[in-house]
């Protein structure tokens, strides 16, 4: 009897459902107490589960080494292991491609919105150059349209008299200073 369990347990072929129920007719026939048959069963389970994923991983993995060591990658693996979901090579490649894909599109996503950032930055520092422009070039057209009074001459500095002495004589050439 016990040559027949080595040769099950060996058996890489059996159906999940011969499994089962050789393992429940050892327990039937006191082979087997029935913690031993539970740990049998749930062995199976687990064998089952990783049977179908690793050779498919590791398959995938002789291709691209190292492809599911880095952050977020590692979880996506943990994912696939634990959903019990049964996945083969192509599954796999096609879920590295998906990978591959989501990671390019957030680089763009943060690029455009790095170069949307830098466009703004740009146009600010425009508009304040032109605001900045303006205010310099208000105060002197301002001048230009002012006529000056003989108490606002008196009261000049020496420079602010030579910035506006052009525009000082030519009024007074028009009699337009009081």
């Amino acid at each position: 009897m016990e040559e027949n369990l080595t040769d099950i347990s060996s058996s890489a072929e059996q159906q999940p459902v011969d499994d089962n129920m050789i393992i429940r007719n050892l327990v039937q026939n006191g082979i087997l107490n029935p913690q031993q048959g539970q740990y049998g069963m749930s062995q199976l389970a687990e064998q089952r589960l990783t049977q179908d994923f690793n050779p498919a991983f590791d398959e995938f993995n002789r291709e691209k080494p190292d492809f599911f060591n880095t952050e977020g990658r590692a979880d996506v693996l943990s994912y696939l292991k634990a959903s019990n979901a049964v996945v083969d090579k192509d599954e796999i490649n096609t879920i590295s491609q998906m990978v591959e894909k989501i990671e390019q599109c957030a680089i763009e996503r943060y690029i455009k919105q790095k170069a949307h950032e830098k466009a703004l930055e740009n146009e600010n520092e425009a508009a304040k150059r032109r605001l900045t422009a303006n205010a310099q070039n208000s105060t002197s057209a301002t001048n230009k349209n002012r006529v000056f009074t003989r108490e606002q001459i008196g009261k000049m500095s020496g420079a602010e008299f030579t910035k506006c002495e052009p525009l000082i004589m030519e009024q007074l050439r028009k009699g337009l200073i009081h």
